[in-house]
Order: C-alpha cells, then sequence, then structure tokens
C-alpha cells in the first residue's frame, strides 16, 4: 500500500476512501504492531489532509527498518505535499543510498525532479484533454402558430489548462499562479434565433493571474485567492464575448471531512460584439463533505447580476434601453468510489442534478425581422448528469457520461414562449503533467 501511496498521492479523490480515518485508526490502535494498519492508516491520513499523523506513522516504519524504500519515498512525498522541500530532498538522497533503491527508479527520479524545482520555487501543471460528445436538442414554439425543430451533432472537443506556480516562500505557503485556458467545442444551437439549429465552431479562452494567500495566524486551512483574468468566447461569427474581471475566493476546511468555498466575481463586457450585458456580477457558494467511506456529497448555489444597454428600446415602456437581470443556480451531487484496482488505480463515478431560474435578456426579440424590440425573458432551465472518471495511469484519465436538460423560456413582450429540451453522450481522455 505505501509503494502505491509512494507513487500517487495525490491521484486518488478524496471522496474516494476505502477506509474511513476513524477506522484506519482504531485498527492502528488496537492491532499495534501491524504493518496493515500503519499502512492503511498512513494513506487515509493523507487522503484526509492529516499530514503531522502521517509523518509520524511514517516515521515510525522507518524508525523500525531503515531499509523501507517505500516508506522512505512516502515520507518524501508527504514533505513534499506540505512544502518542506528540504526534508523532502534529504528522505529522496536517503533513498537513493539504500540498497534495492533501482526498483524505484522511476518514482524516485520523478519526485526528484518535482522537489528540485519546488526548491527553485517554481512549478506547473500542465493538463490536455479531448473527447467526442454526440448532443440531441429541439425546440418548440408553443403558441401563435407552433412550431417545432430539432437537431443532432457528433462533436469533437478539446483543452489545453496550464498554470505556473510560484512560491513565495511564506510561512503561509503564499503563491503566485499565473496560467491560462483553451477549450475549442463544436456546438449546436440556434444563434440567429430562426428556429433552426446549426452547427458551428466556439472557441473559448482565459488568461488568468492568482495571488493566494494562506491565513494560518487565523485558521490553519483557511486560504484568500485574488484573481484578475480575461476571458474570450467566439461563437461562430456571430457573437463575440470578451471579459476582463476580477476574482475573490475564500476557502475553509472545518473538518477532515469537508471543505467550503465562497467567491464574488465581477467582469465587464462591454466590448464584446453582438452581446449587449456590459457588467455581469457572480456570487456563491460551494461546499463538500464525505457522508461515508467512499462516498461524497457535493452542493453550491450562485447568483447572478448584470446590466448594459440594448441596440433597440423596449417597446413596454417605450423609449428606455437600458435593462437589469438577475438570477440564481443551485446544484447537488455525489460522487462514489465504484472500483478500485489492485495497483491502487480508482474507478469513480458521480450523478447529480442543477436547477436556475432568472430574467436574460431576449436576444430572440432583437434578432427578429418584423418586429425589432428590446425584451427581457424569463428563463428556467434543469440539468440531470451521471459521469465516470476511470484512472488508466496516475497521470492519465478515462471519463464518461450521459445528461438531460430541458429549458423554458416564458413572458418575452416583443417575442414567443419557447421551450427546449437536449441530451447526450460523451468521453474523452485527459494527461496530466506535473
Amino acid at each position: 500500500m505505501l509503494a502505491f501511496l509512494a507513487t500517487s498521492l495525490c491521484a486518488v479523490p478524496a471522496s474516494a476512501d476505502e477506509f474511513s480515518y476513524n477506522n484506519a485508526f482504531d485498527l492502528r490502535v488496537t492491532d499495534i504492531g501491524s504493518r496493515t494498519a500503519l499502512d492503511s492508516f498512513v494513506v487515509e491520513a493523507v487522503r484526509q489532509g492529516q499530514y503531522d499523523q502521517a509523518l509520524s506513522t511514517l516515521e515510525e516504519i522507518i524508525l523500525r527498518n531503515p531499509a523501507d524504500i517505500g516508506a522512505r519515498i512516502a515520507l518524501a512525498r508527504v514533505y513534499y505535499q506540505i512544502s518542506s522541500y528540504d526534508l523532502a530532498a534529504a528522505h529522496i538522497e536517503q533513498a537513493l543510498l539504500t540498497a534495492g533503491w533501482e526498483a524505484f527508479q522511476k518514482e524516485i527520479e520523478e519526485l526528484k525532479a518535482k522537489i528540485e524545482r519546488a526548491q527553485s520555487g517554481w512549478d506547473y501543471i500542465l493538463t490536455v484533454s479531448g473527447g467526442i460528445d454526440y448532443k440531441k436538442v429541439s425546440q418548440t414554439i408553443p403558441d401563435g402558430f407552433p412550431t417545432e425543430s430539432d437537431g443532432s451533432i457528433t462533436a469533437p472537443f478539446g483543452m489545453i489548462n496550464g498554470v505556473v506556480i510560484r512560491d513565495l516562500e511564506t510561512a503561509s505557503s503564499d503563491e503566485i499562479r499565473v496560467g491560462g485556458v483553451f477549450r475549442y467545442i463544436r456546438n449546436i444551437g440556434d444563434l440567429d434565433f430562426d428556429s433552426i439549429y446549426d452547427t458551428y465552431d466556439q472557441y473559448k479562452g482565459r488568461a488568468y493571474i492568482t495571488y493566494s494567500k494562506g491565513l494560518p495566524d487565523l485558521i490553519d486551512t483557511l486560504r484568500v485567492d485574488l484573481t484578475g483574468y480575461a476571458d474570450f468566447d467566439r461563437q461562430a461569427s456571430v457573437r463575440q464575448v470578451n471579459t476582463y474581471g476580477v476574482k475573490a475566493q475564500a476557502s475553509i476546511r472545518p473538518t477532515v471531512e469537508s471543505q467550503l468555498w465562497a467567491f464574488v466575481d465581477y467582469g465587464w463586457q462591454g466590448s464584446s460584439q453582438d452581446f449587449y450585458t456590459d457588467h455581469r456580477l457572480t456570487y456563491g457558494v460551494q461546499g463538500e463533505y464525505r457522508i461515508a467511506p467512499g462516498v461524497a456529497l457535493g452542493a453550491y448555489a450562485s447568483g447572478y447580476h448584470e446590466w448594459g444597454e440594448t441596440p433597440a428600446p423596449y417597446a413596454f415602456p417605450s423609449g428606455d434601453d437600458k435593462f437589469e437581470t438577475d438570477g440564481y443556480e443551485i446544484g447537488t451531487s455525489v460522487s462514489h468510489l465504484l472500483w478500485v484496482f489492485e495497483d491502487g488505480r480508482s474507478w469513480v463515478h458521480e450523478g447529480g442534478v442543477r436547477y436556475t431560474e432568472g430574467s436574460i435578456l431576449d436576444y430572440g426579440a432583437l434578432n427578429d425581422v418584423v418586429w425589432l424590440n428590446a425584451s427581457l425573458v424569463d428563463r428556467s432551465a434543469w440539468e440531470v448528469f451521471w459521469n465516470h472518471n476511470v484512472q488508466i495511469r496516475s497521470d492519465t484519465m478515462f471519463d464518461f457520461g450521459v445528461y438531460y436538460g430541458e429549458a423554458k423560456f416564458r413572458n418575452s413582450t416583443a417575442s414567443f414562449d419557447r421551450n427546449s429540451d437536449y441530451w447526450g453522450v460523451k468521453g474523452g481522455l485527459t494527461f496530466q503533467l506535473h
């Protein structure tokens, strides 16, 4: 088990626990001297963020057997995880002096390279993913002259996500992160609101810089991240959305089995084309809690407030081209460890539901060739999903899933009420270099 820990300390998500922390601790106390009990407790302690307990247990193992290379590498990896890079380097050097180290050569070399980068104050993470998404959509206009349209697409998608991390070498483990994300999606939608679905290429990206501040003097698990970013979203030649914004986020781990986030985000979108929101304010909270061994519950709630100026006046009231919209979204999910392979790789699946409701600008009214007036429309939507994530290697994941959703648009003063629904299946590969 420690050999697995030495090669993939962070490979298994916190929700994928084979033993609960309490059970592992009880086993260690009642079965004194058992190597199986000690190994189980170390793995569980690391997964739950109880690094001091993991370190003391590993040191106990090495005290009994200084030639235990698996425990030595695991100890180095835990020290690396908590940013004690000098101690991590010392244990890696000791591992290289221990007989039989050749069997762990690959793991030792990879960890040594990470430690050396961290000692220099720099690190990086690069994630590349891609896959195929089959999607079926339909839209119905029930009032006036009922119309119905549908479409389907088998579309590729891809993403590149990279970040460079600068450790500021402070007691609170402060960091500067500079990164970027680029996504390509072959999509389907009614961008010109002519009740005919079209396929189009969509390109989305973000560049950002984050100052991440730890606050151990207040609560040792509290962190505050301040981010400045620039986004772009190109939806064929119809719409271009540019966003420049700032985001503040706080995260805290109240217990070893739970974590909470809260954020507020402001974005300016005034330089966009065929998109009329000038300002967007979003805010929300999110949490995770392990409710049973191998089972975690997640939930979130977020809201938005947007305002801007339309290219056409409202019919009611006449002559006003300013608008404000707001709404909210809530969601919950449950993740479960479905299988653990003999070499420690995991298979995790997750199911969930999300619901959103609010008012938005009715672009269908602004694209109506017969009657051009601005209007808001009430939108409600929900979606259910079921995703699987299979760890092929410590750095490679295969994921697949299914989803279904519906949306309703109501109370437009210058366009038609309409309903839409969609379903799809998708699958892809993700590779991470760290």
